[in-house]
């Protein structure tokens, strides 16, 4: 089984159910199965490297190109347009690519990047020729679906390798725990780039036969005007664009009952976001966890199997342990960082051998780089990423302690806590915080609020409000960026 021969299969078996819905109108699967050969029909007129960028905002267009690079035993690259210049042409000349397909509205970004730029406004002319049911490559689960490069936001990004038994063992899993089937409606709001993206807004509906309606943009009372009229079923999204819907819902009101599942992923989710959230709507904020190198998900809470703040059990076809900085298993509630193993786990980074053996155990298992706990009833529970951990005076610290506290402040929309450095301390936490609208609040306000909750070395040195924070291309904070400045 490959994602081709899955997504065929569905064409096969739904051919005139609506598969897509994006600005531009609907598609029903058969007709994007013809689309797909069509994209699939110009690359094979033309000298095409191995690898195949694609550079759209989330529509039909993305699904038949996706599809059809695979018809012809290629390797899809979905581009990031929201990276710098710089960045994307690094991209696109670390991947080898000389082919991309876009549209009128990117093209004079990588016009003189790529040798063969298609651009997906003519997929429909009279000169594209639809490739061939005998000439569709059928590659083995262990080739590559998909080169999907990391956000890069403090260096260049890394290109992760992910094949189609990667894509389609995360597909399974999601599956089962959503229980996702042909009779949802999904709403696409996350950037088809991103792995959290492509793999539930892209290739768990077409497999299944559901229908995915995609937004190019996000906007709170779109989304919710979408929900409504098109009695969307589930949605995943990460914590600041449920803080927005929030926002959004203060001042309109919509039906939303059709929602089942709404699934937050990306980066923590703060308390205070879950808590409203499950005042305002009819369906509880489930929190996942996951990334890049692992195809996506890893765990996820469930309405019938959650624990509050914790970010659920591990999926059933793949394996979670805790290990301590000496190499050894830890028990029960003891943190460490997550390790994983399972048909999930990435084949590698793309020209990157010694970044692969680092990350990769010559045993299977992925160092993820973040910091949690597994509890005695198997929910993983996450505590920050290795990385950011501040150290004062030799303890560790988690910034998501912190943010959790203030986050609960009335006066705070968002917050992010950095390390920054303490010539007696060696660290000491500095919190950056946007407030709500025409909120007014002192740093000694803050500080109070602080000391009453969190012991005295956790209690941030500085304070700085800014009218909003920076976010990346998948819309979470900039640490970095915030500890640059």
């Amino acid at each position: 089984m490959t994602l081709v021969t899955a997504f065929l299969n569905t064409c096969k078996r739904l051919p005139g159910k609506t598969a897509v819905i994006d600005q531009n109108g609907e598609i029903t699967f058969d007709e994007l199965w013809r689309e797909a050969t069509q994209y699939a029909g110009r690359l094979s007129s033309a000298n095409v490297s191995k690898h195949v960028g694609i550079l759209l905002h989330n529509c039909k267009e993305f699904v038949a190109a996706f599809y059809g690079i695979l018809m012809t035993g290629k390797t899809p690259v979905p581009l990031n347009y929201l990276l710098s210049p710089a960045q994307l042409a690094f991209v696109i000349q670390n991947a080898d690519i000389n082919t991309i397909f876009t549209n009128n509205l990117f093209k004079p970004h990588v016009a003189n990047e790529a040798a063969n730029v298609f651009l997906v406004e003519e997929n429909n002319s009279a000169t594209a020729v639809a490739c061939q049911a005998k000439d569709i490559k059928q590659e083995n689960d262990e080739e590559l679906a998909a080169l999907l490069y990391t956000s890069g936001t403090s260096a260049n990004p890394k290109g992760v390798m992910l094949t189609h038994k990667n894509f389609l063992s995360n597909l399974d899993g999601c599956a089962t725990a959503f229980k996702f089937t042909e009779k949802d409606v999904l709403l696409g709001v996350l950037p088809l780039f991103h792995t959290y993206a492509l793999t539930t807004n892209l290739i768990l509906p077409m497999c299944k036969g559901a229908t995915a309606v995609y937004l190019a943009r996000f906007s709170g009372p779109k989304v919710v005007e979408m929900i409504e009229k098109l009695k969307i079923t589930s949605m995943f999204a990460i914590p600041s664009m449920y803080r927005v819907l929030l926002r959004t819902l203060e001042s309109v009101k919509n039906d939303l009952s059709t929602l089942r599942l709404c699934t937050s992923g990306g980066e923590l989710l703060p308390g205070d976001v879950l808590q409203a959230f499950n005042k305002t709507f009819p369906v509880p904020l489930t929190e996942g966890y996951g990334l890049t190198e692992s195809t996506a998900i890893v765990s996820v809470n469930l309405p019938e199997k959650c624990r509050a703040g914790s970010i659920g059990p591990p999926l059933k076809n793949l394996q979670v342990k805790i290990v301590g900085d000496e190499g050894t298993d830890l028990r029960p509630n003891d943190v460490g960082e997550i390790w994983v193993k399972g048909p999930n786990v990435m084949k590698g980074y793309y020209k990157l051998p010694a970044e692969t053996a680092e990350t990769i155990t010559p045993d299977g298992w992925l160092k993820t780089g973040d910091y949690g706990k597994l509890d005695e009833d198997g929910f993983l529970w996450i505590t920050g990423r290795k990385k950011e951990l501040i150290i004062i005076s030799g303890e560790n610290v988690s910034p998501n302690e912190i943010e959790h506290v203030i986050s609960g402040h009335e006066k705070v929309f968002e917050v992010a806590v950095v390390g920054v450095a303490d010539k007696v301390r060696g660290e000491t936490p500095k919190a950056f915080i946007a407030l709500r609208e025409q909120a007014v609040c002192s740093e000694e306000e803050m500080r109070e609020y602080c000391t009453q909750r969190l012991p005295h070395y956790k209690v941030p040195r500085y304070f700085e409000f800014l009218k909003e924070l920076p976010h990346g291309p998948t819309g979470k904070v900039l640490k970095r960026a915030l500890k640059r400045q």
